[in-house]
């Protein structure tokens, strides 16, 4: 199995879903990836595990904030406290945090100037989630913008850098973010956002089971391969297969 716990600054190293019914999405989730799910920490926070490896983390909504059912990709932190500092002066805005998360690290949430939402993670023993680029676990990420200039702008002003991980083109390999305009602006509403693709066997089998449970498909690739699916909740999450492209 691919584990990883090591991240280069800025790339995503973690996802969490933030869940309005938390225990139906335990179920969908489960049923669609063979999750199974730690006991609650603080907060009700669990850890979400595939074969017993870490893939990602599932707490409840923040109560008061507006929010709402959502998947969140965070980029990795060597600093966080430097970051959330430069959030406001590149045009963002830091919507909680840094926070400490027990011994574990330190992270803080914010909206980017276009109003995508982002998480980052400043580890103090591992940078970010085990297990990727296996089936049920994470495999790419995408940040949907109107204007990937001004995100590349944005992203590379907060690590200090000339140039953000990523690229302006989609399709990239698996574990690699994208900046840009997704393929799927065929799906209807969508809001600038990051979206996590997880690994799957065969992306038609998962899109009918996600209809199954509840969940739609909200778009599809040309080639069959991936597809962008909405959960009972309307959260957006992409899956893959995971044949060599």
């Amino acid at each position: 199995m691919p584990r990883r716990e090591t991240y280069a600054q800025g790339a995503p190293c973690w996802v969490d879903y933030m869940a309005a019914d938390p225990e139906g999405a335990r179920d969908f989730y489960a049923g669609l990836f063979r999750w199974t799910f730690d006991e609650p920490e603080e907060y009700g926070y669990r850890l979400a595990r595939r074969g017993g490896e870490v893939v990602g983390g599932f707490g409840r909504v923040p109560q008061g904030r507006g929010m709402t059912a959502a998947w969140n990709t965070y980029l990795a932190a060597k600093d966080a406290e430097a970051v959330a500092g430069r959030v406001a002066a590149l045009g963002g805005t830091v919507v909680f945090g840094p926070l400490g998360a027990g011994a574990n690290g330190r992270f803080l949430f914010a909206v980017d100037p276009a109003g995508a939402s982002v998480g980052f993670w400043q580890g103090h023993w591992a940078e970010g989630i085990v297990l990727v680029d296996e089936s049920g676990a994470t495999c790419g990420h995408e940040l949907w913008t109107a204007d990937p200039a001004a995100a590349r702008v944005f992203y590379a002003g907060l690590f200090g850098e000339e140039t953000p991980h990523g690229q302006e083109v989609l399709g990239t390999p698996h574990g690699q973010e994208a900046l840009g305009t997704p393929h799927g602006q065929e799906v209807l509403g969508a809001s600038p956002q990051w979206v996590s693709y997880f690994l799957v066997d065969d992306v038609p089998s998962a899109a009918s089971a996600a209809e199954r449970a509840g969940g739609s498909v909200a778009g599809q690739g040309h080639d069959g391969r991936e597809a962008v699916l909405r959960d009972p909740w309307g959260a957006l999450f992409g899956v893959r297969d995971g044949r060599p492209r």
